[in-house]
């Protein structure tokens, strides 16, 4: 399984094993347009062999839709005719907060290996996802 935490600048990646037991962030990605975003996906897709993809939707903290979730209704839109395995949308609530907070307790070293914290954020989306199936 694939978690995208898709922003405006970075784009977060994390995976899951075949089993979905584990998730490991992956380095995220630059933002350069919808384009780039879809093939780098739908390549990603395939490399990790992933059977399903998980999009953080920004819900408001009451659980509610707003602009942000309407925007990224069109992101999962194009997401589900980008790649050949099921695409959905899961919540997001305060995943980037407790990722910034790993961030800050991480040493620069492990830093640097993500590039960004979207990618701890795509981590907590993934988690967050597996134990609510």
């Amino acid at each position: 399984m694939l978690a995208v935490d898709y922003g405006e600048k970075n784009v977060g990646l994390a995976c899951s094993d075949e089993l979905g037991l584990t998730v490991s962030p992956l380095p995220s990605l630059p933002n350069r347009g919808k384009h780039d975003f879809l093939r780098r996906i739908a390549a990603a897709v395939s490399e990790l062999g992933a059977r399903e993809v998980v999009l953080g939707m920004p819900l408001r903290m009451d659980g509610s839709s707003g602009d942000a979730v309407d925007r990224m209704d069109g992101i999962l839109r194009s997401l589900r005719r980008a790649v050949p395995i099921p695409v959905s949308g899961v919540d997001e609530r305060l995943s980037t907060v407790e990722a910034l907070e790993i961030w800050r307790a991480m040493t620069p070293r492990q830093q640097k290996r993500y590039r960004t914290v979207d990618s701890l954020a795509a981590a907590l989306i993934l988690e967050r996802h597996l134990e609510g199936s």
